[in-house]
């Protein structure tokens, strides 16, 4: 019985509010109304990023222009001190994230098996710039991080620019 009305007793009370910490207000630059494009100015997708939970996380959500869509929930974890990415998207493909702010560069990677069943690195890096727009530009290593391969290469431009 103690245990059950200690439970009650936190049923009870009042919620903690969360504060965000200044680490989790590091990807912010990243939040806003998204049209994204190739280098060479091709139409990629869009993408709306939100600020959500009271500032507990950054939500992505993406379309491709082929019209595919995705989701990624990312939180700075305070206990490991890292950034945290979960994406999921419409064909079932799920990927975590992990990483941090680097000089001014949000820097996260994963480690993913491939087809033949090999050990990749991925990494996405995601660069402020000073016009207001953001890069993200992806690559990729099959030797443990040696040597790394452009997956993609985009640039976020604010969608009132369209």
């Amino acid at each position: 019985m103690p245990r059950f009305q200690a439970l009650l007793a936190k049923v009870g009370s009042a919620p903690v509010k969360f504060t965000p910490s200044e680490e989790s207000r590091q990807f912010d630059f990243w939040i806003g109304e998204w049209d994204v494009v190739s280098p060479q100015g091709t139409a990629a997708g869009t993408s709306r990023i939100e600020s959500i939970l009271g500032g507990a996380a950054v939500m992505e959500h993406w379309t491709s222009a082929q019209g595919n869509s995705g989701k990624s929930f990312n939180r700075f974890d305070p206990t490991l001190r890292q950034w945290r990415q979960h994406w999921i998207d419409d064909s079932g493909n799920e990927t975590f994230y992990v990483g941090g702010l680097e000089q001014g560069v949000m820097v996260l990677t994963s480690e993913q098996k491939n087809a033949a069943g090999k050990t990749e690195l991925h990494r996405m890096r995601f660069f402020p710039l000073p016009d207001g727009r953001v890069r993200q530009w992806g690559e990729v290593s099959t030797d443990g991080g040696q040597a790394w391969t452009t997956e993609f290469d985009l640039s976020y431009r604010p969608a009132a620019a369209r």
